[in-house]
């Protein structure tokens, strides 16, 4: 078992990431450990899950499209990471279900690939007139697809 996997926490990731999303640090992002701080970490993921979508999807930058909520996030800090170190998200869709998607997503080391953490996110489409779960659309189910080059 290679390091990768061993320090892959309990996110397991069965598939090649698609989508890397550079990451600049910033001198507030460390805290008095002088490492990332935690919260700091859910910033860096919902910007590369923002980079994902409108890469796939372009049409999606005038936020008309069928909204999605979080309505899980599990994540395994598995290393710290340094002020220096040049990071970047990789991010993917695991499995497509019927109203949700699960996004798996790691900030690794740019240069050596070293997982610093891994996460798991499910995110729910919904109907904005009845404010209940609604079905993910047809176009989005295609498109992810297409650039996961797998069938969800």
């Amino acid at each position: 078992m290679s390091d990768n996997k061993k320090r892959q926490g309990a996110v397991e990731i069965t598939h090649p990431f698609k989508c890397s999303t550079p990451m600049q640090l910033r001198l507030n992002d460390i805290d008095m450990m002088r490492h990332l701080n935690n919260t700091r970490y859910f910033e860096l993921l919902d910007h590369a899950k923002t980079d994902y979508f409108t890469r796939i999807m372009p049409e999606l930058k005038d936020y008309k499209r069928p909204p999605m909520i979080i309505a899980n996030v599990n994540i395994d800090f598995l290393c710290q990471t340094l002020f220096h170190e040049p990071v970047a998200v990789v991010t993917q869709v695991d499995t497509i279900g019927e109203k949700s998607i699960l996004m798996k997503q790691q900030i690794i080391n740019s240069d050596t690939g070293e997982a610093k953490c891994s996460c798991a996110t499910t995110m729910v489409f919904i109907d904005l007139h009845t404010m209940r779960p609604a079905p993910v659309p047809d176009d989005w189910r295609t498109a992810i697809g297409r650039f996961e080059e797998r069938d969800l």
